[in-house]
């Protein structure tokens, strides 16, 4: 076969090619060790949780504290302080003939109840108030 009428052009003897060298020879840089951060993000991570779910799940302690001999103490008061107490108020109703106690409020049954009445009134209707305005914020009359 003639080598002009070749379709595939004749390659040239492969020769190695030189080895560069890197031109920056440093060694990279020592990074600090991130593994100490990571332990005081995580721990402070468990330290937030732990606060958050204490807040939510645990329910309200009561602020008022009933002792055995019917005293009520108010929650850092528990220490042995006894606090006067208001005695809740006992409404009684008299039969015909019968006298209230010496030193008892006496309330004629015959007195007018107290009425509460609540009355809304509407606002009146205000006129809209239309500024103009430049771009810039300066007002045209």
């Amino acid at each position: 076969m003639d080598e002009s009428i070749s379709p595939l052009p004749r390659q040239a003897p492969s020769t190695p090619l030189p080895v560069r060298s890197p031109v920056n020879a440093h060694p990279p840089k020592a990074r600090p060790d991130a593994r100490p951060m990571r332990i005081a993000l995580g721990a402070g991570g468990l330290a937030a949780l732990s606060a958050l779910m204490t807040a939510i799940v645990l329910p309200p302690s009561p602020a008022v504290v009933v002792t055995t001999d019917g005293q009520q103490v108010v929650g850092p008061a528990a220490a042995g302080t006894p606090l006067q107490v208001q005695r809740p108020v006992q409404y009684v109703q008299l039969q015909p003939g019968q006298t209230a106690p010496p030193g008892a409020n006496v309330i004629d049954a015959a007195a007018p109840q107290p009425v509460t009445v609540v009355t809304t009134v509407p606002a009146p209707a205000q006129k809209p108030t239309y500024v103009k305005t430049t771009q810039s914020g300066k007002v045209v009359k």
